[in-house]
């Protein structure tokens, strides 16, 4: 029986690159999931999953919000995958990564501690090393060199010191680049733009060496970390075990899409908080976690591109973020959603489901003032479904 087969777990962070295959294979191994995301822009990511998983959309900068919504659903363990992207500093950057993944990480931890949780496994980042030596090892000290870098690493001593007063086991994992469906935009992605477009691949720099980490394999470190004792209070790095360029990834994934346009390196300057060497020996993942890559890079391009041939052309949404009162009616026709509603003094442990949108509707004004918290949840398999005919 998988691990985590049975227990409550919340996904902070769940409708993104990573949070989203994470909670597919939590759901496929048995656990009952709470999927957390900051707006309704990305529910798509977790279509295969929408019967089988709680989906709350919250804010990890509203700390009363988080809380409520996390002694609501009462997880044992916590994964927190939020956070705002790197980017190009600028002072504007500065103040969004401090609120989200400062700010952020501090609600997620007093939420989790306030729910009760027993495990808080923290998604940092291999940036956190900066340009030490590598392979990395879990022993190095943080050099961060970027402002993502610099919070991410804060929020890992910010666990820690967290677990020190609270009980809360914690653990980090610190991955090198992770690529595979529905990645976000990065150099694979540009590569296949410019493969479609039949323009060169003009890259920033190119002499960066990267280690690609296929996100199954990730995915297969955070449940490892979740549920080794050796890994509690550890922050652990994690890599694909394959250093190359980043010119030569490029290359790399020219062939396997079967293009051929140029690699042009230096075409545009580097940034000046570059990272020139990034890899893990994954020695320390192996005697904490038990857990090694399996998935080459050959096989991990080779699946990321069939999800593109397979995937439907979406529109992208701009989304409705979290606010008060803020909950999703419907994500796709036919569906039948339960909601999670907080209102205060209520003791109830259960959720109510199978509503149609008009029931749905008649509780939000119901409840004004004081209803529901920023939630969505998809009906479990056996609600009861709309009759021919019928329309949410």
């Amino acid at each position: 029986m998988p691990a985590l087969a049975a227990r409550r777990v919340a996904v902070i962070g769940g409708t993104g690159f990573i949070g989203s295959h994470l909670t597919e294979r939590l759901v496929a191994d048995g656990a009952e999931v709470l999927a957390v995301g900051r707006s309704d822009a990305h529910l798509s990511a977790l279509a295969a999953v929408r019967d089988d998983c709680t989906v709350a959309i919250a804010d990890v900068c509203d700390g009363d919000g988080m809380i409520r919504m996390m002694r609501r659903f009462r997880p044992e363990i916590v994964f927190h995958l939020a956070s705002h992207p790197d980017a190009s500093e600028s002072f504007g950057h500065l103040a969004a990564v401090m609120r989200v993944n400062g700010l952020g990480v501090i609600n997620t931890l007093q939420a989790a501690v306030a729910a009760g949780a027993e495990v808080f496994v923290y998604g940092a980042s291999a940036k956190d090393y900066g340009n030490a030596h590598v392979p990395y090892r879990a022993s190095q000290p943080s050099a961060p060199v970027c402002s993502y870098a610099i919070v991410k690493s804060a929020g890992w001593q910010l666990c820690q010191l967290v677990s020190s007063f609270s009980g809360l086991k914690t653990v980090a994992l610190r991955p090198t680049f992770v690529y595979g469906p529905r990645q976000g935009r990065n150099v694979l992605t540009h590569v296949r733009q410019c493969a479609i477009a039949g323009r060169p691949v003009h890259l920033m720099g190119g002499k960066q060496t990267r280690d690609p980490l296929y996100i199954d394999d990730a995915v297969e470190a955070f449940i490892a970390a979740a549920t080794s004792l050796n890994a509690c209070s550890h922050a652990i790095p994690i890599g694909g075990g394959h250093e190359l360029e980043v010119s030569a990834l490029c290359e790399t994934m020219l062939q396997a899409l079967g293009a051929s346009v140029p690699v042009v390196c230096g075409a545009e300057p580097p940034r000046p908080t570059e990272i020139w060497r990034s890899c893990s020996d994954n020695a320390d993942a192996l005697r904490l976690l038990g857990w090694q890559p399996r998935v080459s890079l050959a096989e991990g391009l080779s699946r990321t591109i069939a999800e593109w041939e397979i995937a439907p052309t979406i529109t992208p949404s701009v989304g409705k973020p979290a606010g008060p009162g803020a909950y999703l009616l419907a994500a796709a026709p036919g569906v039948v959603f339960r909601m999670l509603e907080r209102r205060h003094g209520d003791r109830r442990r259960a959720f109510r489901g199978g509503r149609r949108e008009s029931d749905a509707r008649r509780v939000a004004a119901a409840g004004a003032g004081n209803g529901p918290i920023g939630l969505v949840v998809t009906a479990p398999r056996h609600a009861t479904r709309p009759q021919a005919g019928e329309s949410l």
